[in-house]
């Protein structure tokens, strides 16, 4: 969510719009999926009743060919015809062998021809197909009972080119030396569509095409045009869905279903081209898509419309809103006027209010610093005459050294090198630049504590350490001297045991100065600590301080650096309660100094 809200208002609303679209185009492939799911199913249901109705026929039928065959191979006059060797009672006998086997040809319709043939070379037909017994034992593996043998092609003896052919083979049946000697083989010639029935299997709707397929995949019979005999479909298959499989087939896509018929070794194949199979959902969804389009068409205009009502309104909003941010802060005179939405409409009277009171507090602060202006005048005037009323400087350098130069005189060194050191800071303090190197503030600094270790008869001592580069570095004057003089006043003068002072200085690693000033003197309670912290983090000066005696100083030296560096240089402080106090500076690189005392070195 949070990376939508980064995007353009017009990007959402056209997400939000393909979104709906593609919710849509999901819902309409889901209901084709299921529709195309169910016609499949019920297509597979009938299908399935269709090749059970097939394969009951052909079982059926053939149980009644089994029984016949069972029944001939089994007749006593049968067997003694064919071991009978006497011509005149085989002839005798062949007269009744073939009203015998005319009468069971009439129990079943489709039969073409019995054939008897005999081992011993004599052989009893209806129909003429006697001829064909030695190519009909070729297509026997053995001895068979009611047994497939495969398609025979006849001419037109029986008014059908092909004709199935079922054997069984011929055993003697009596008790004595022949029992079970095969004495030769009875064929029945069916035609192929007595096997199915004449019932009509064709599907109108679907064009499904049904083939009873023989072991050699040629065709027995079918619902279409193929010809008995012919070679049946070669299927590809591609995947299986339940009870269907999704084949290839003459470079079109089909749905089959196989289904086997052991006692002949053939299969029922069923083929529905899947075009035709889904033609009306085919139909059904190119409308739903047509239709989808047309109503996306009409929304387009209504949705642009809606778009730009809400876009244009905020664009020429933010570009006045830019263009009032460009000009002077004080000129706001301009107004913005928005036709669109309850809600544009709002915020460009909210605004507009805005500047209204934008300009009334600008004239009010104008007024107000023009005031402080002038009082700030007066009080610089004021300074000035003061100023003009103090003792020449001049004056009280030339004083300091006559002291100075009696005390030599008198032998007094503690004077002379206290006034040498006034002289010195008040010399300072007084004349040169804004800015020194720190090396020059340094020497200040140890004038003043020599005077102040003197004044404390060496109570503390000091500790200097700075690198060539810090000294180098640029710091306001007088930076370092309030902070000296608090860890004197308020760090090492309350405590009466001997006490350390430390001051150090480096670069660090971003090129800032830092300038730490230890004691470990008296310290700061925690209290007080927190309040000086508050002080030194709030731009402000520190006279509202009850304790201001205490921060002042800090504060006045906390703001300079802030003013003159940026808000991340300053001061920090730590101190722990009768531990002593750590401040530290941190002082940045300012190039813009035009007059900056340095120090000689040599």
């Amino acid at each position: 969510m949070a990376f939508l809200r980064r995007l353009s208002i017009r990007s959402q609303l056209l997400i939000l719009a393909v979104s709906t679209v593609l919710v849509i185009l999901v819902i309409v492939y889901h209901t084709y999926s299921t529709m195309s799911a169910m016609v499949t199913r019920n297509h597979e249901e009938y299908v399935q009743q269709t090749v059970s109705e097939i394969k009951r026929n052909v079982t059926s039928n053939k149980d009644v060919l089994f029984r016949l065959m069972q029944t001939i191979s089994y007749n006593a006059d049968v067997q003694t015809y064919l071991i009978e060797q006497n011509p005149i009672t085989r002839f005798e006998m062949f007269r009744k062998l073939n009203v015998m086997i005319s009468n069971q040809r009439e129990l079943k319709d489709g039969i073409l021809d019995i054939v008897i043939s005999g081992d011993n070379g004599f052989s009893v037909d209806i129909n003429g197909g006697s001829p064909y017994a030695a190519d009909l034992k070729s297509m026997l593996p053995g001895k068979v009972n009611a047994y497939y043998a495969g398609m025979q092609q006849f001419g037109t003896l029986y008014g059908s080119a092909t004709g199935l052919v079922f054997a069984t083979t011929i055993s003697y049946v009596q008790q004595g030396e022949s029992f079970n000697k095969k004495l030769g083989t009875l064929f029945f010639i069916v035609d192929p569509k007595a096997l199915v029935g004449e019932k009509d299997y064709n599907s109108k709707q679907t064009n499904t095409q049904i083939y009873l397929l023989d072991r050699s995949n040629k065709i027995i019979t079918s619902n279409t045009s193929s010809e008995t005999g012919g070679q049946g479909p070669e299927l590809k298959t591609e995947a299986a869905a339940g009870g269907n499989q999704n084949v290839m087939w003459q470079g079109k896509k089909y749905v089959s279903q196989t289904v086997r018929i052991p006692d002949m070794d053939a299969s029922i194949v069923s083929v529905a081209p899947k075009d035709e199979l889904l033609r009306d959902l085919l139909v059904l969804r190119r409308q739903e898509l047509i239709i989808l389009a047309v109503g996306l068409l009409i929304l387009a205009i209504p949705f642009t419309v809606i778009i730009n009502n809400i876009l244009r309104p905020l664009k020429k909003m933010i570009f006045f809103m830019t263009s009032v941010s460009r000009e002077d802060n004080l000129k706001f005179s301009k107004r913005i006027s928005l036709k669109g939405y309850m809600e544009i409409s709002m915020m460009a009277d909210e605004f507009n209010s805005m500047l209204d009171e934008i300009e009334r507090l600008s004239h009010k602060l104008l007024e107000t610093n023009t005031r402080l202006y002038g009082t700030e005048l007066e009080r610089q005037k004021s300074e000035l005459a003061f100023l003009r009323s103090q003792i020449n400087p001049h004056f009280l350098y030339n004083t300091l050294e006559v002291i100075t130069g009696i005390a030599a005189v008198e032998g007094q060194d503690k004077i002379k090198k206290m006034t040498r050191s006034l002289s010195s800071i008040f010399r300072y303090s007084v004349k040169g630049a804004e800015a020194i190197e720190l090396g020059q503030e340094i020497q200040m600094i140890k004038s003043y504590v020599q005077i102040q270790q003197i004044r404390f008869t060496d109570r503390f001592t000091v500790h200097y350490s700075f690198t060539d580069e810090a000294l180098r570095h640029i710091v306001p004057k007088m930076i370092l001297q309030p902070l000296v003089e608090n860890a004197v006043y308020h760090g090492i003068e309350t405590t009466l045991r001997p006490c350390r002072l430390e001051i150090e200085g480096f670069i660090d690693e971003g090129g800032a100065l830092i300038v730490d000033v230890r004691d470990d003197g008296v310290g700061i309670d925690a209290e007080r600590l927190e309040e000086i912290r508050l002080m030194l983090s709030e731009p402000r000066s520190g006279f509202d301080d009850p304790e201001g005696w205490q921060s002042i100083g800090l504060v006045n030296v906390n703001n300079r650096i802030r003013l003159m560096f940026g808000e991340e240089y300053g001061m920090r402080i730590d101190s722990t309660d009768g531990q002593g106090t750590h401040i530290r500076l941190r002082i940045g690189q300012r190039r813009d100094y035009t007059n900056v005392q340095s120090i000689d070195r040599g």
